[in-house]
């Protein structure tokens, strides 16, 4: 398999608590999604209960990875946490997409 490395990064987030029972049809449906969609995975996070500030352990894994996107399964898997994140990064599910709110990212390069 060949990796473009052109292609806009992104990494995907899997809440435990939502995606145990189904943890690996997560992962093939989110890889596939990042496939189709262009997009290269570059990391992945799990929230668990016991996770410290998971909007800030997703938003940095972000921007550390050089992610413009977050991808789940679901709105679910964003929880009360996707307007925040939306902030750094595009939201991608198999149903929806949100994009990136941040100032920064709309204004067009000079």
């Amino acid at each position: 398999m060949t990796v473009n490395t052109l292609a806009p990064k992104a990494i995907s987030v899997l809440p435990l608590d939502v995606t145990s029972p189904h943890l690996l049809r997560d992962e093939r449906v989110i890889t596939e999604l990042a496939q189709r969609r262009g997009y290269t995975l570059t990391g992945l996070v799990t929230i668990g209960d016991d996770t410290f500030m998971p909007t800030t352990l997703i938003v940095g894994t972000a921007c550390s990875k050089g992610a413009v996107a977050v991808i789940a399964t679901s709105m679910a898997h964003f929880s009360s946490r996707a307007r925040a994140i939306a902030v750094a990064c595009d939201l991608i599910t198999p149903t929806k997409f949100v994009a990136c709110t941040s100032a920064d990212r709309l204004q067009s390069p000079s």
